[in-house]
């Protein structure tokens, strides 16, 4: 019933009234098998999008307990995070699941779900403290429920004290940590403010705390997925009391990653001054690490003049380790770890950027540090003196022991990428994971020193793929561009290709169609990892090709820098061969006549550049808010500097751009090669993004109409990832078809 009143609807839509009756019968079968054919693939890759989608994302773990039991055995407690979409409720669920692991048994208990009001969560020794939404009077707020001992509960109002604003609970300034004797719990929160109100509506009861003909003043934030983010607080709360201090840090510095260490507190301060720049994604904002204690004293250990995250406080609370990063530049780079002696103020490297690779422990090759969570919260070994992290190689996610007091860096066995989760009492998680497969949670004890290699794993929980995934459809290989590099010390400079999809099938067997999908960033990569994204295409019968082109993150300094004043040139050209490459490698499977594009963020910015640049060889393309035009970008997005960077130009804040950092900018833009794109076009766009200005990619849509070009735009209530379930799935689906309708076979 449902699918004829579609067909009644359709028919109406597309049938002029006017159209004579007997043209009607005559058209109506042709008609009816063309909708009976849309109606077939748009069911198909609905019902694939819910097979492989059911496929869960992991969403942490970590150790909580190790003790002895009868027989001397270890018995090692651990937690699983797992995120779930539901395209009922349009959310994401997440469930936690509790495994016991004594030796070779495993013993597994039911996943629970998890109250969708959590937004923060802490498990300690005896304590588990949680950030929940508050809802009171139609007034969205917060509340703070630490369960105790015999599950006695307690809870804090956090709306109704009044003493901050809303708890931070982003990946890159929230903290919620517990003291080592479980009585305080430390939170980061927006800086109290005074009411805002009219000239004619204030409160004769506020006392003088209102701010009359503030109600429309403008706060500037963090910027991207960070609205309403601007200067951050460090809140204690004392949980015998269940009263809150809130310690503000000078000079306007935003608290972030707050953690103890030696009865006191250790943290990030960002920058506020004099303007706010786009912070998530981008870890080169100028931050100081500094140290608070109880009374409120603030000390500045590191900085300022570069950008410093991620402090972690060995077991002894002597010492921590920490990343620096230069200030400006390339958003992501190449960190250096240093660790900090809090006694004697020693602040020293110990593993320092690496321009393209070092040799290690056994001869290994190193790439760098790269990425903004590399080092777990809990990374220490129990000796005090190493520490795990994880870290890409070229495509691959490797993880690593380094040994603070010398430098020696130990590479640890993997298949595939591994990467760090957590460690406890020298145990260690890992997520090992495919591009083909979701992976599953390992467990180990880490070895003696100069012994880490001989690590053993044991799996405690696997990950099921979708059905009929196979493990061996992939293949990885690394190339050199032919063409030179305008800078020919950058020319021998790899790119690592990713290949998702069959490497062999018989001649019976339809040949598929290839998607090429560069990353965005531009500094960013896409590893060896299992996406669903990539799975839910490949399980329609495509191919992929992933180009980890010169800038991506993973080959030293130097490929990051390979790219600043090429961009549109350089990696567009690093895609396009490593397209061709796999089309070359894999005749029998691939279809040189079917090669789409599909990218977000500069991944967009470099499918508009290919199809323009290379008309012949591709034939739509789907881009995720893309960055199509640099110039227009530079005075509306939330990072500036980045407009000037990726261009070739030096960014100091508070830059105009003159004639010929526009002209740059331009010359660099896929906007600037419009006239040439001819290849059906799908814009997916989110009206709430701050990173590429959704304007600019609908004024690129209503350019390709001007210029007869076949496309369309979808306008999500969403940011730059478009990652809310309802926008993700509506967009990838939409996705399909789109392909579907230029599809040759």
């Amino acid at each position: 019933m449902f699918r004829l009143k579609q067909f009644e609807m359709l028919i109406t839509s597309q049938i002029c009234i006017r159209t004579c009756p007997a043209t009607l019968l005559h058209r109506l079968p042709a008609f009816y098998c063309h909708l009976e054919r849309s109606f077939s693939k748009m069911e198909k890759v609905t019902q694939v999008y819910k097979d492989v989608f059911k496929v869960p994302e992991l969403k942490g773990a970590r150790i909580f307990n190790v003790c002895q039991n009868e027989n001397g055995r270890h018995r090692v407690m651990v937690k699983v995070k797992m995120s779930h979409r539901s395209l009922c409720s349009k959310q994401r669920i997440v469930t936690a699941q509790d495994f016991v692991v004594e030796g070779d048994d495993v013993l597994s208990f039911p996943a629970i779900s998890n109250d969708k009001d959590i937004q923060l969560m802490q498990q300690g020794r005896k304590h588990t403290a949680y950030v929940m939404k508050n809802q009171v009077k139609e007034k969205d707020g917060q509340k703070i429920v630490i369960v105790g001992p015999g599950t006695q509960m307690s809870e804090v109002d956090l709306t109704g004290m009044n003493l901050h604003g809303k708890v931070y609970t982003d990946a890159d300034l929230s903290s919620l940590e517990w003291s080592q004797d479980e009585t305080k719990l430390v939170y980061v929160a927006e800086k109290k403010r005074p009411k805002a109100t009219s000239f004619f509506g204030s409160d004769e009861k506020s006392e003088g705390k209102d701010a009359p003909g503030t109600e429309f003043l403008y706060v500037s934030d963090w910027g991207e997925q960070m609205e309403g983010q601007s200067v951050g607080v460090v809140c204690v709360l004392d949980v015998t009391s269940m009263q809150v201090e809130v310690f503000t840090l000078p000079q306007n510095l935003c608290a972030g990653q707050v953690v103890w260490m030696d009865q006191g507190l250790v943290g990030v301060g960002y920058k506020t001054q004099p303007i706010h720049l786009g912070l998530i994604y981008c870890p080169n904002r100028e931050s100081v690490i500094f140290h608070l204690d109880l009374k409120g004293n603030y000390t500045e250990l590191v900085g300022p003049g570069h950008h410093v995250r991620s402090p972690r406080v060995s077991p002894d609370q002597k010492k921590f380790v920490y990343l620096r990063y230069t200030v400006g530049g390339p958003h992501e780079k190449c960190a250096q770890m240093c660790i900090y002696h809090l006694a004697t103020k020693q602040d020293r490297v110990v593993i320092d950027t690496v321009p393209r690779e070092i040799k290690i422990v056994e001869g290994y090759a190193f790439k760098g540090m790269y990425g903004r969570t590399i080092v777990p919260q809990q990374c220490w070994a129990s000796d005090n003196e190493r520490v795990l992290f994880s870290s890409y190689k070229l495509d691959t996610v490797v993880t690593y022991v380094v040994n603070t007091a010398n430098g020696d860096i130990t590479e640890l066995p993997h298949v595939g990428s591994h990467n760090l989760l957590n460690v406890y009492q020298d145990w260690i998680l890992v997520h090992q994971t495919t591009v083909t497969q979701p992976g599953q949670i390992c467990l180990a004890q880490l070895p003696p020193r100069k012994e880490e290699r001989s690590i053993q794993l044991k799996t405690v929980f696997k990950i099921e793929g979708p059905q009929g995934m196979q493990p061996h459809w992939h293949s990885h290989f690394n190339f050199q561009n032919s063409t030179p590099h305008p800078k020919p010390e950058y020319s021998d400079i790899p790119i690592s290709v990713i290949y998702f999809g069959p490497t062999s099938q018989t001649p019976e067997e339809a040949k598929r169609p290839l998607i090429c999908w560069p990353h965005g960033g531009p500094h960013s990569i896409i590893s060896n990892s299992y996406s669903s994204l990539l799975a839910y295409f490949v399980s329609l019968g495509y191919s992929i090709v992933v180009p980890n082109f010169r800038g991506s993150l993973g080959f030293g300094q130097d490929g990051v820098d390979s790219l600043p004043g090429h961009c549109g040139n350089t990696d567009v050209s690093d895609c396009h061969e490593a397209t061709l490459a796999c089309l070359k490698r894999f005749p029998d499977v691939l279809d040189e006549n079917n090669v789409f594009l599909m990218g977000g963020s500069h991944g967009g910015f470099l499918s508009l550049h290919l199809a323009a640049q290379y008309p012949a060889v591709y034939k739509a393309l789907v881009v995720r808010n893309p960055a199509c035009d640099v110039s227009g970008m530079t005075t509306a997005t939330d990072i500036p500097d980045w407009t000037y960077v990726e261009s070739g130009e030096a960014y100091r804040i508070g830059k105009i751009p003159n004639v010929e950092s526009l002209s740059k900018m331009y010359e660099i833009s896929p906007l600037r090669h419009i006239d040439n794109l001819k290849a059906p076009s799908l814009f997916l766009i989110g009206k709430n993004d701050k990173r590429c200005p959704p304007f600019l990619g609908m004024n690129f849509h209503k350019m390709l109409l001007a210029r007869g070009v076949e496309t369309r735009l979808h306008l999500y209530d969403d940011c730059h990832p478009l990652l809310e379930v309802e926008v993700e799935a509506d967009s990838m689906v939409n996705a399909a078809l789109w392909y579907s309708k230029y599809r040759t076979n």
